[in-house]
């Protein structure tokens, strides 16, 4: 394991506790141009607001081994002086077959964010497909929880409140975590809450096999997520872009209006103005708290 502390003059928090929950216009209007299109140039304008000071006061190990796959690594962001603190577990997104725990500030920038809000931030790795198919993903999300709920204590985190937050494919790994019980073990008593940002499942029949989930239309389709995310133990939150792609679209809009027929368990929701894909994470921990404001409040409110 390697160890890293950045020691500077930490202006994130004034950006974080900024009063302003609005995407910047320079930001908002780029991304109304862009339209929904895959482009994460747009989100890149977020970057600036990560200064390196942005960093300070945060102890940062890279890449621990939470399996025995190259893949299955984590990083874990500690906040000086943590004890007793929730774990706040993000899986990064690649639709299935590509992406990364660590990018020059996406996606740190949400671990960094837990981290100066209250929390542990963990940011893992996992398989992909097509070389590892459903249901790896899932199973290495146990895998990372299990490890984090072990170790979490040796980082100021709390080893029974861990919170899963994906995004894009990695929406997909937590809700599939949360939706099949098949996959979890006694990991799981440590879940308190999942977040789903901009999933994807098919509102329609495929015309080809999805390259993780193959030919099993049912565990791909939003109807029969619908119907496991019901009968899930866990709480929900999903969040989703103005100008997300057509089919992150269409699920939030069937998610939702699915799982709220049983009111109790409808999930918080918030549709993210001026965002598109990649903005809507990339803007964590900035002046936009579109996101990161009802996140804090619902994760503080989590049992």
């Amino acid at each position: 394991m390697t160890a890293r502390l950045v020691a500077a003059a930490c202006g994130f928090a004034a950006l974080a506790s900024a009063s302003s929950a609005q995407v910047p216009a320079n930001i908002a209007a780029k991304v109304r141009a862009a339209g929904p299109v895959m482009d994460s140039s747009v989100g890149q304008l977020y970057a600036p607001l990560f200064p390196k000071e942005a960093w300070a006061g945060v102890a940062i190990q890279r890449d621990i081994a939470y399996g025995a796959d190259p893949l299955q690594t984590l990083d874990v962001f500690t906040p000086e002086g943590a004890k007793g603190l929730p774990v706040l577990l993000f899986v990064h997104g690649g639709g299935f077959v590509r992406g990364d725990k660590h990018g020059d500030f996406y996606p740190d920038n949400i671990t960094l964010w837990a981290a100066k809000n209250g929390m542990v931030g963990v940011n893992i790795d996992y398989r992909l497909a097509p070389k590892d198919p459903w249901p790896a993903g899932a199973k290495d999300l146990a895998a990372a929880i299990a490890w984090t709920r072990a170790n979490a204590a040796k980082f100021g985190g709390d080893p029974n409140r861990i919170v899963l937050l994906g995004h894009s494919a990695g929406g997909n790994h937590v809700a599939d975590y949360a939706a099949h019980p098949e996959v979890r073990g006694p990991e799981a008593a440590a879940v308190k809450g999942v977040i789903m940002l901009s999933p994807a499942y098919a509102t329609a029949p495929a015309v080809r096999p999805n390259a993780y989930y193959g030919q099993d239309g049912d565990l791909g389709a939003v109807s029969g997520q619908i119907k496991r995310l019901t009968a899930s133990p866990y709480p929900l939150f999903y969040g989703y872009a103005e100008f997300d792609p057509p089919p992150m679209k269409a699920t939030a809009a069937a998610m939702i209006e699915g799982v709220c027929k049983t009111p109790s368990r409808c999930p918080k929701s918030v549709e993210l103005k001026d965002s598109n894909h990649f903005s809507e994470g990339m803007a964590l921990g900035t002046s936009d708290q579109q996101l990161s404001g009802p996140l804090l409040q619902w994760i503080k409110a989590l049992r």
